[in-house]
């Protein structure tokens, strides 16, 4: 089912409201060092203009799901647009820094409401089969979006000033309201009323949170004075009593009791720490930059452009690797080069280059890609799948808070080692210094992460067996793979992976080692994929098969490389590792892995051996039987006219009270 004109142009709309949103974040960066010079602020309070959209996107996380509740689709997006759009023209006039912060936040809060928005209207509005390409098309712009901000924002700087950079995402934002009136479906809320908004839930993280945040900023502008100590306690009272209050709400607006899953609390800190990394560094950079070596703000965003480019690239791939390989691996690489780079820059000067500072800012975001992702779903992993949805609610606000908190206290460090050593060392120097006592307290951080990551985070076998204690996951998916898997040894050629294939009537076939353990997988595919790379010309799949089964006629070059394919080793054009499933997986989570990896079958694993495999077919089979064994004479009668049978709400319930694959199949 293809997209219709409509949908393609609800989808551009779409796209460009989340693109204006994030651009927006990364626009601010650059133009850190003219607003502090025109406003006279220093880097303490300048910093409040990305951590304090960062906690207000972080505080409108729970409230968002309120609103969905209770207002249509196109309402939230056109009120949300519109939010963000009067926050922008507020901070364009800036007239002084509180105005600009105010429009800065009023800008969060409109951001905070409209991405969840979006997803909810790609979810709602587009066919279950374009859902992929929607969604591939709004990943891929807003990878896109913070690589090119810091260079569009340096550029225009350069040429005006700051503050026609927010006239010009105010004029796209326009762009983009007027036509959602129109484009944007108006989809009713599916449970309307069912959420609950808990005003004083809502006032204590407000203020708990808001209260730390200038606690630990204004401790880099007053030092440990009275002030901000004592407002730093009272937002830590206020965060203590929210989550207390959070465990004895029926219905709470954060499911903080998640937490008490060991693996997902681990995986939340970590992720914490990175974030709080990441953001600081992203703040200090353009200053050091522009104010210490006085370079120019497009220079600037140059710097910073290539490591969020590499990141937006790695990000996807990191999600592959991780369903081969698991979490340990790629995080401790990731958290080595994280601690690594983030140490090399607690030793800038003056003499440090701008291509010494380019390259280990790219390292250091490159880093970054091989923890965020994997960390996050190794710890959503260990929840069940009724809180999952919570866990994700929790790890967004908790990575917010903490990206805002942490950059709050790296930079408060900065600014007391400036001022403290600025009699002794030379304003210019202690500047240098405290740049690098802020990068050396972000080092610590890292290396903390990277302690829990060794100590704590393990791909071992054992790990689906605990979350499988009575092996009924276990059982469930035994009964529906296919047991008859076909393997083929690691240093097996491609002749030989092709005879096996022929013979078997199978499309692929997993590579093992001597041990037994999968090393890698060759397809079919792979086979026609090699031909066609190293083939003179562009052809046809059909045309391929056609030469390869005439090889030996006219095409003697072609002959001649498929001989040549034949003698290799099967590994070398297949798969790298794995992508399987183990043995105690839920059939959620098998899924999950077919459907994020584009495959129809997976292997299933038992302490890293192959034991079967499991098709899509095999869980669709298992699901019809399932539903026909619990409901089929209501079906029937259903179908008859013979009865109406239970409630959408009923069903819902039902599933609720099964196991978790008994319940995906009840579901259908």
């Amino acid at each position: 089912m293809k997209l219709t004109r409509k949908q393609w142009m609800m989808l551009v709309v779409l796209v460009l409201g989340a693109f204006v949103t994030v651009l927006n974040q990364t626009l601010v960066t650059p133009a850190l060092p003219s607003i502090m010079t025109e406003m006279n602020v220093d880097q303490s309070t300048a910093q409040w203009l990305t951590t304090g959209f960062t906690l207000v996107n972080a505080i409108m996380i729970p409230i968002t799901a309120f609103l969905q509740d209770r207002f249509s689709t196109r309402k939230l997006f056109v009120f949300s647009m519109s939010l963000f759009a009067v926050g922008t023209l507020l901070a364009a006039v800036g007239l002084n820094f509180p105005v600009l912060l105010g429009g800065r936040l009023v800008q969060a809060a409109g951001a905070g409401i409209l991405m969840p928005v979006t997803m909810t209207v790609l979810m709602l509005v587009f066919p279950v089969d374009r859902r992929g390409s929607a969604m591939g098309i709004f990943g891929l712009v807003i990878a896109f979006a913070p690589a090119i901000g810091p260079t569009v924002a340096g550029f225009v700087i350069d040429q005006a000033d700051w503050h026609i950079l927010f006239y010009l995402i105010f004029a796209l934002s326009i762009v983009i309201i007027v036509p959602s009136l129109f484009l944007v479906d108006n989809k009713a809320p599916a449970n309307k009323g069912d959420s609950v908004l808990d005003p004083l839930s809502l006032a204590l993280s407000t203020l708990g949170f808001g209260l730390m945040l200038y606690g630990f900023s204004a401790l880099g502008s007053a030092g440990f004075t009275l002030v901000p100590l004592l407002t730093t306690a009272l937002g830590i009272v206020g965060v203590v009593w929210f989550f207390i209050r959070q465990t004895r709400l029926p219905r709470p607006m954060l499911r903080v009791d998640v937490l008490k899953n060991r693996r997902f609390l681990v995986g939340t800190i970590i992720g914490m720490l990175v974030q709080g990394a990441l953001l600081a560094a992203g703040i200090l950079m353009p200053i050091y930059v522009q104010s210490l070596h006085g370079l120019s703000a497009t220079v600037s965003g140059l710097v910073l452009m290539p490591g969020a480019i590499l990141m937006g690239i790695m990000n996807p791939l990191a999600g592959k690797w991780f369903d081969r390989h698991g979490p340990r691996r790629m995080a401790i690489v990731g958290m080595s080069l994280l601690t690594l780079t983030t140490f090399a820059f607690a030793i800038l000067n003056l003499t440090s280059s701008i291509i010494y500072i380019t390259i280990v800012y790219t390292v250091r975001m490159f880093s970054m890609s091989l923890v965020n992702m994997p960390i996050t779903t190794w710890g959503m992993d260990a929840l069940s799948n009724e809180l999952v949805n919570h866990g994700t609610s929790v790890n967004n606000t908790f990575r917010q808070v903490a990206g805002s908190l942490g950059t709050a206290i790296i930079v408060s460090a900065s600014t007391i080692a400036t001022n403290a050593s600025a009699p002794a060392m030379g304003e210019q120097a202690a500047s240098f210094f405290g740049i690098d006592v802020a990068f050396a307290v972000a080092g610590v951080l890292c290396l903390i992460g990277f302690v829990m990551v060794v100590a704590l985070v393990k791909n071992r076998p054992g790990e689906s067996a605990a979350k499988d204690p009575d092996n009924a996951r276990r059982t469930v998916l035994e009964s529906i793979m296919k047991r008859d898997v076909f393997t083929l040894p690691s240093n097996a050629t491609v002749a030989e992976a092709m005879k096996l294939l022929v013979d078997k009537h199978i499309s692929a076939a997993p590579l093992v080692n001597a041990e037994g353990k999968a090393v890698g997988f060759v397809s079919d595919g792979d086979i026609m994929r090699y031909l066609s790379k190293r083939s003179t010309m562009m052809m046809d799949p059909v045309v391929m098969i056609m030469q390869t089964v005439d090889a030996d006629g006219g095409n003697k070059d072609f002959a001649r490389k498929l001989d040549e394919l034949m003698g290799m080793q099967a590994l070398s054009i297949g798969a790298k590792g794995i992508i399987g499933v183990d043995v105690h997986a839920d059939l959620p989570e098998v899924c999950r892995v077919l459907g994020e990896n584009h495959l129809k079958k997976v292997p299933v694993l038992d302490e890293g051996q192959v034991v079967g495999v499991i098709n899509r077919s095999d869980i669709t089979h298992y699901s019809m039987e399932q539903y026909l064994a619990e409901r089929g004479d209501e079906a029937l009668a259903a179908g008859s006219g013979e009865g109406q049978g239970p409630t959408k709400l009923e069903r819902a319930e039902e599933a609720a009270a099964l196991p978790d694959d008994e319940a995906v199949a009840s579901s259908i």
